[in-house]
């Protein structure tokens, strides 16, 4: 029972995050609510396949589609940042492709609104750890800068089809993607 409280309570948190923003490049959510115990989310459907799988499948972005693709992501984090949002856990998965230059973010199951999120907040370490800002890692706060770093990762990744190292500093992966 306690771990469907938590569970539902962030999967409606994931639904007032998103559901406030409308923005072209972040899924539209309808609504949200809990049924029967269990929880729910009406979203727009969305024809097409995340980053992870599209690169999975082979599928490689050139350098203006990787700009072109990030740039729009970037925007849609901003307007969601101008809104209080902090998404926390951008990655490939999360960037759903509809066609090969229109994303939209999805999964804002962990965002917190920034204004009441504190140090003391016990999901400020929580995203997909290989993309994590080193203060998530450190379970530090976060602000926007966190989205921003995520979102460089994924960059670097389809500037390089590689990902880096955990232990490569910022300044090795930017000289690297700016080598390619």
């Amino acid at each position: 029972d306690d771990e469907r409280e938590s569970f539902n309570a962030l999967f409606l948190n994931e639904a007032r995050a998103a559901g406030g923003l409308s923005h072209p490049h972040i899924v539209t959510v309808f609504d949200a609510g809990i049924s029967d115990e269990r929880a729910y989310i009406a979203m727009e459907l969305l024809k097409g396949r995340d980053l992870r799988q599209l690169r999975q499948e082979g599928w490689r972005a050139t350098p203006a589609q990787a700009a072109l693709i990030i740039r729009r992501v970037a925007d849609a984090l901003a307007f969601a940042h101008s809104k209080g949002v902090i998404h926390r856990d951008i990655k490939p998965a999360n960037i759903f492709m509809v066609g090969r230059t229109q994303p939209r973010v999805l999964d804002f199951g962990i965002a917190r609104v920034a204004h009441r999120q504190d140090s003391g907040d016990p999901h400020s370490g929580a995203g997909s750890p290989y993309y994590m800002a080193p203060e998530q890692v450190r379970r530090e706060p976060t602000d926007r800068r966190a989205d921003v770093f995520s979102l460089g990762v994924v960059l670097y990744e389809l500037l390089t089809d590689t990902k880096p190292f955990h232990g490569e500093s910022l300044k090795q992966i930017t000289d690297a993607v700016v080598h390619h």
